[in-house]
């Protein structure tokens, strides 16, 4: 197997590319620019190809160079510059994943695993958002109300649209809210979970007005690259989509608790109630990841107490 990651030096590829290494994989990077921060201890066993994905050309020639057998897509962007840029946010994320699906039917590319989102299923209404919380599973109905949302949305849509007209092998995860070095810096708002470690990591005061009693289905980036993996050496499978989260619900003030056991003294305050992204809609739900047990053998590895641990001695490295 030789794997092709797109965007595998952001948050969630720099994951990705890690555990691929790990698991005695060579993988080759294909990114927009370079930015080896995330990966700099597995540079030296990784390649590195420069381009865009939405240069479908430049895409093909170097999925032949390497003679590629696997893609796992992970390029996109990102929801506060889709906001501000629409018409880009759905040229990158929908025609860009539409690029890798031609490539992959063209090549005969043995297997796509599409990296997409929770805002796809839109607000957690009713039972499922506060206080019940019902678990969603891969079936629920979708109503994004972000347009990176709904670029995700399209972007799953043609997915499994190459994958029942033209046979093209595709997985798609949809990832719960997920968390890891990097975010902080390349998510912005959406980062929360990232800044309540990352502030009281460098001796800062990390103080949030409101949604500590909120729960919310929170996934450590090295679960998230674990998904990945299952998901491009899987067996045949009987679905094409899979939840890839936690499944259970956790708090900021969860966040905060382990922290202090960890950072003795941090000054973390986070405010009451609910909402803590500040959104228009809530977005806190709860996965039901059932099917990626059964189908893909995921289970996460990570707790909040180890994810939080891990984090902080990765920040340490980063740091150095």
């Amino acid at each position: 197997m030789k794997v092709l990651i797109t965007g595998g030096m952001g948050v969630i590829g720099a994951e990705a590319t890690r555990k691929f290494v790990l698991e005695g994989h060579r993988p080759v990077i294909y990114a927009r620019r370079r930015d080896e921060r995330l990966i700099a201890d597995v540079l030296d066993r990784v390649e590195i190809e420069l381009g865009d994905i939405t240069d479908a050309e430049r895409l093909t020639d170097v999925l032949k160079k390497h003679a590629i057998t696997h893609i796992v897509h992970a390029a996109g962007y990102v929801s506060a510059p889709s906001a501000a840029n629409v018409p880009q946010g759905i040229f990158v994320n929908v025609m860009g994943t539409t690029n890798v699906l031609e490539a992959a039917r063209q090549l005969g590319i043995e297997r796509v695993v599409y990296t997409s989102a929770k805002g796809v299923y839109g607000p957690f209404l009713g039972e499922d958002g506060s206080p019940t919380y019902k678990p969603i599973s891969e079936d629920h109905p979708k109503n994004p109300a972000r347009i990176y949302d709904c670029a995700k949305l399209m972007a799953e849509q043609t997915c499994l649209y190459y994958n029942s007209t033209f046979g093209v092998d595709v997985v798609l995860l949809r990832f719960a809210t997920t968390f890891g070095p990097g975010k902080t810096e390349r998510h912005g708002m959406m980062g929360v979970t990232s800044q309540i470690i990352e502030a009281p990591a460098k001796g800062l005061p990390f103080h949030h007005k409101q949604g500590g009693d909120e729960k919310d289905d929170f996934v450590y980036n090295k679960d998230s690259a674990l998904g990945i993996y299952l998901a491009t050496v899987a067996g045949k499978l009987e679905h094409r989509v899979f939840n890839i989260g936690s499944g259970i619900g956790q708090t900021l003030n969860d966040f905060a608790a382990v922290l202090r056991r960890k950072i003795p003294g941090a000054d973390i305050t986070i405010g009451p109630g609910l909402n803590f992204l500040g959104l228009p809609w809530p977005l806190a739900g709860i996965y039901d990841i059932s099917r990626a047990r059964n189908e893909l053998g995921y289970e996460p590895h990570y707790d909040l107490e180890r994810a939080i641990g891990d984090y902080l001695e990765t920040l340490k490295h980063l740091a150095a």
